[in-house]
């Protein structure tokens, strides 16, 4: 299993990004655009400069239609499919850990980070961080999670600075130091099976989804803190909470529902039916307002206005054009975003593809190829040249 060896750290304002050491790993840059320039394009390379993280979400009124790179975790490949998110192209396969599922993706957009869940026999306990902005995207530095095994869900939070990671065999939540590699702080989940973790832009609060005892618990990251757990769905795997944390949409695997909460009071808002397995839930973090469930049994993606909770699509793959086998189910899973274009990207772990899906106009509009059994996947907005 890689190590990191050596560790540089870069002070920065307001905070540091941590880089593995060596000269094939220069630092990473730490200077803004220009004042008016394209902020998604990637800036050029050079090591003695470092970007600074920032949140790029709605700032480009010229935004073209599609941009950025989307990056892919394969279950069954142990390695991480990068694609062109313009064409769906791919730009690298690259080698991860055992059972990689999740993606999470840094603020700034340089930083892909993989969970290495691993397989039926052998749990596993490391995150691979791949480095987007290097010539040939690669891993960089593995982080050892020691105890905690099964890592799983995974988002960045307090300005990219820190990690939220799922370990399911510990039940904990953990708080991940991204700079040193170290866990932070672990927090019980007070649930087994706590699979996926949300959280709202802020970072301030999270959620987890408890799949063996069917509840979600809420945490104060601010405060390090796990705050309440509350009964929802039985073998609740999916969730997704809004923007400003309002709401938390949870799937249920064997009521077959989507349950959508009050954050603030922990009560039921509405339930959605109808569903084969809603095996994720995506939330658009745009003024469009869209809610997406990845549906593998029904083989379908449904999109939901997110206000009203009414269906704006139920897109068939069965039925679309570009799929792998058509004699099997493309079955959709992972959902990422392209906030700024306003276009989802959804895994299909039945045919190794990701497909692209035009929220404007609620169609699909191309395919491509992953990995064996992708899974997790994370969109970011560095624009390769």
């Amino acid at each position: 299993m890689p190590t990191l060896r050596c560790l540089s750290l870069v002070s920065l304002v307001p905070f540091a990004l941590a880089v593995a050491c060596g000269g094939s790993n220069p630092p990473p840059r730490t200077d803004n655009p220009p004042e008016g320039s394209d902020p998604r394009v990637g800036a050029r390379r050079d090591s003695t400069r470092a970007r600074r993280n920032s949140v790029i979400e709605n700032n480009r009124p010229d935004a073209s239609g599609r941009a950025g790179v989307i990056v892919v975790a394969n279950q069954q490949g142990a390695s991480a499919t990068v694609l062109d998110a313009s064409n769906l192209a791919t730009v690298a396969t690259v080698p991860v850990g055992n059972g990689p599922h999740e993606v999470a993706m840094s603020l700034d957009g340089r930083w892909a980070v993989v969970t290495n869940y691993g397989d039926q026999a052998t749990p596993g306990n490391t995150l691979s961080v791949i480095d987007l902005y290097d010539p040939t995207p690669r891993v960089v530095r593995t982080i050892d999670l020691g105890q905690y095994a099964r890592p799983h869900g995974a988002v960045f939070v307090q300005s990219g600075t820190k990690m939220l990671v799922t370990s399911e065999t510990a039940q904990k939540l953990l708080l991940v130091d991204f700079i040193s590699g170290k866990v932070d702080t672990a927090l019980a989940t007070n649930g087994k099976g706590s699979h996926m973790v949300t959280a709202q832009r802020d970072g301030r609060r999270a959620w987890t989804a408890n799949i063996g005892d069917g509840t979600v618990t809420e945490y104060d990251i601010d405060t390090r803190t796990t705050k309440r757990t509350y009964k929802v769905a039985p073998d609740d795997e999916s969730i997704a909470a809004t923007a400003g944390g309002v709401q938390v949409w949870v799937g249920s695997n064997t009521a077959k529902t989507v349950t959508v909460v009050n954050a603030a009071t922990a009560t039921t808002i509405d339930t959605l039916r109808g569903f084969g397995r809603p095996y994720r839930i995506g939330i658009s973090r745009t003024g469009r307002g869209v809610s997406v469930v990845s549906d593998p049994d029904s083989n379908r993606v449904i999109l939901y206005d997110l206000g009203t909770r009414r269906v704006l699509a139920r897109i068939d793959l069965g039925s679309e054009k570009g799929i792998g086998n058509p004699a099997t189910k493309s079955l959709p899973e992972g959902i990422a975003f392209d906030p700024i274009a306003d276009y989802a990207y959804v895994t299909l772990h039945g045919t190794n593809q990701v497909v692209a899906i035009d929220l404007r106009s609620q169609r699909v509009t191309g395919f491509g190829t992953t990995g064996a059994g992708p899974d997790g996947i994370a969109w970011s907005p560095y624009i390769r040249r």
